[in-house]
């Protein structure tokens, strides 16, 4: 019988390095083996963390985006190698960077591979002539497919497959999934992922019944070591109606650990249904860097032994990256602290949730990990 008790003890101590409060949630073969929470989703009211709570998940949209879209590979909508001006016409004739001032012609074109995978060349800029034009012509009120248009226009940081950053790379996969399903992209996600699990409270937005359950959200700031609080609005998505599939998803730690326990035991939910195969999934949690896209992810993992698969951290060689975590397990989190681990091994899914904007998690993320690794 597992003990979970140092796991308990410490998570008590994470509020102490000065964020909100942290709930685990864990299943193992779509049983619920341990649920806790420590400190406090208001700090200021001292109101403890709520089961249900809405979170912004931020970048752990992107696990979902990524098994939406391999739902279209096993359909044989799209091929992982296809160019991707197939879908968006737009990413076909792009520029380059080349140097501080040589702009050029691109080379090789964006395939669909490379959007799961950060290799396409994109940016996580704001900042950029086109984008500044789009916010200032629509104020703010564009949807996806006006986003990945303006970044289309911008050039790319490095030719298609030969370098790793982290982008607005799962933002055009989810252009991809409307142009290619004929529904938005939050329809689909409801029609293919949500409903079919039981999934009843994710989405790109709030309703209105339901917004008195949205966690506040505070911003930890290194310098202090403490946080404020802020708006509780999502800052993934750049405009009103723009879904964004790299950061704009609303859930609950109810709901995500049940897509979460769906990967870990072959893609079939707790209730049954199945949303992907198990094969999809073997290949999503394999690493596809290689030479200088690898060591470029690895300058942000800061780590031996982990790789990239398609849209997630893989283990690779669990000895080189000094974690008790098994090979083949994958994970991802988000800006707001939120973080999930799928073993597929063990049939087992981790789920954390939190709701502080650039939390601290290298303090006790593997630590935790370990911990828990420890008393299974």
């Amino acid at each position: 019988m597992a003990n979970f008790d140092v796991l308990r003890n410490f998570m008590d101590t994470v509020p102490e390095l000065g964020v909100s409060g942290i709930d685990c949630i864990v299943y193992k073969d779509h049983q619920l083996i341990f649920r806790y929470a420590a400190g406090y989703s208001d700090i200021e009211n001292r109101i403890p963390m709520r089961q249900k709570a809405l979170y912004n998940i931020y970048s752990a949209t992107k696990m979902i985006t990524c098994i939406a879209a391999l739902q279209l590979v096993e359909r044989g909508k799209i091929l992982l190698t296809d160019p991707l001006y197939i879908y968006l016409p737009e990413f076909k004739d792009m520029k380059v960077k080349s140097g501080t001032f040589v702009i050029k012609p691109a080379t090789r074109h964006i395939r669909i591979v490379d959007l799961f995978t950060m290799c396409a060349g994109l940016s996580y800029e704001l900042d950029t002539p086109e984008m500044r034009k789009l916010m200032a012509d629509t104020g703010r009120d564009f949807n996806t497919r006006d986003f990945v248009q303006a970044l289309a226009k911008e050039p790319l940081l490095f030719e298609p497959g030969e370098g790793w950053n982290y982008s607005y790379c799962h933002d055009v996969l989810g252009a991809v999934i409307e142009v290619v399903s004929g529904m938005s992209f939050g329809e689909y996600l409801k029609k293919n992922i949500f409903d079919p699990l039981g999934m009843e409270d994710s989405g790109f937005s709030v309703p209105e019944e339901k917004r008195e359950r949205i966690a506040p959200q505070y911003q930890y700031s290194y310098e202090t070591g403490s946080v404020v609080r802020v708006s509780s609005d999502c800052i993934g998505a750049a405009g009103l109606r723009h879904e964004s599939g790299g950061g704009g998803l609303i859930t609950t730690a109810e709901d995500y650990i049940l897509f979460a326990d769906a990967l870990a035991c072959g893609g079939i939910g707790k209730n049954g249904a199945r949303i992907i195969s198990e094969n999809t999934i073997n290949l999503m949690r394999r690493n596809q860097l290689k030479g200088k896209c690898l060591s470029d992810y690895r300058e942000m993992v800061v780590s031996e032994g982990i790789g990239y698969g398609l849209g997630v951290s893989v283990a690779m060689d669990s000895a080189a990256a000094l974690r008790l975590v098994p090979e083949n397990s994958f994970s991802w989190g988000g800006l707001g602290g939120v973080q999930a681990l799928i073993d597929p091994t063990n049939r087992l899914s981790y789920f954390v949730a939190q709701h502080t904007l650039y939390c601290p998690k290298q303090l006790f993320e593997h630590k935790m990990l370990n911990i828990l690794y420890s008393s299974i």
